[in-house]
């Protein structure tokens, strides 16, 4: 019985796997030499996802050459939002090389190369400048910059004009000149094709975010590749452009405040309800906090008028609605 006893093959436990495991990790090192520290270029170009999310080949509306183009409008954007610069034109050619003009205030003319190309320098950290802006770590155009095989940054103000040229995010050409320009900043970049395989931008994805940028500033107009894009009525645009006005219950209620903006209509046919939100600009389509103190405030509005406990449900469903909300970022 010893002998059968003995002869029984022994279950192996995590000690044997760890013991067969050690000479493994004992052979692998680590040192100071294994520890390395990137500039701001070479890290954006190894870590491009934390900075404008998926890559992708344009073919879906958020793959990362449109991202490109909203950082680099973004600015623009802001100027206008400030108060500066009523037009902005984009040119998008056939080999995807994009050009952003605005006729803003322009980059100050000493610190543009600093707002193309070192990290975490911007203006918008001083709320006094950019009070609303979208942007706020002072990353996105140099993302664009360090992502483009070529990169192109120019600003003028009172009668001078300020060059910067890029490659691959590495500088290759610096010029000031005398300038009969108006104020305001040019960028033309062509994202860099090793990172962005066999892309092409689809001008029907470019239009859409256009149109959501005029809605929510209008009095903006934006020119793609010489079509003109302006919104009078904001986000009740907005509205009545992505949806069926022969299917509206009523006409849309529209509202606007200091801060906040909203358009509310109920459709005839469908159930469900159907939110546009957007904060300082940016559209949030995962909703939020704004979203829903809108759903929840609806609600209790209409209680109160009627003064009848009406399920939240039957209030909302079939809602049409938009709400943009501004907030000064020192908040």
């Amino acid at each position: 019985a010893e002998d059968g006893i003995r002869d029984q093959p022994r279950s192996r436990g995590l000690g044997d796997v760890y013991k067969r495991q050690q000479p493994m990790a004992a052979a692998v090192s680590y040192t100071e030499d294994d520890i390395k520290s990137l500039d701001w270029r070479e890290h954006i170009r190894l870590r491009p996802g934390m900075y404008i999310g998926k890559l992708g080949d344009g073919s879906s509306a958020d793959d990362g050459i449109y991202i490109l183009l909203k950082e680099a409008l973004d600015n623009s954007v802001d100027e206008f939002v400030m108060g500066h610069g009523k037009e902005i034109t984009i040119e998008i050619d056939e080999e995807s090389r994009v050009e952003v003009r605005d006729y803003g205030r322009g980059i100050p003319l000493g610190k543009l190369m600093d707002c193309a190309a070192k990290i975490n320098t911007g203006a918008k950290y001083d709320s006094k400048v950019f009070k609303k802006s979208v942007g706020l770590n002072g990353v996105g155009t140099k993302a664009v910059n360090a992502l483009s095989s070529s990169f192109i940054v120019s600003s003028t103000r009172e009668g001078k004009t300020k060059s910067a040229n890029f490659e691959l995010g590495i500088l290759t050409n610096e010029d000031l000149n005398n300038s009969d320009e108006k104020n305001g900043t040019y960028v033309e970049f062509k994202p860099d094709q090793s990172i962005f395989k066999n892309y092409k931008y689809r001008l029907e994805y470019v239009e859409k975010m256009i149109k959501f940028y005029v809605y929510l500033n209008p009095g903006l107009t934006i020119k793609l590749n010489g079509n003109k894009f302006k919104s009078d009525s904001g986000l009740k645009d907005l509205i009545e452009d992505q949806s069926n006005s022969q299917d509206f219950l009523y006409p849309i209620i529209h509202l606007r405040g200091d801060d906040i903006e909203v358009a509310i209509t109920h459709s005839r046919t469908q159930y469900s309800e159907e939110y546009y939100s957007f904060v300082n600009g940016q559209h949030t389509t995962q909703g939020g906090t704004h979203q829903s103190a809108f759903r929840e405030s609806l609600v209790k509005t209409v209680r109160d008028f009627f003064g009848k406990p009406y399920e939240a449900s039957d209030i909302r469903k079939s809602i049409i609605a938009s709400i943009s909300a501004s907030k000064p970022w020192a908040d």
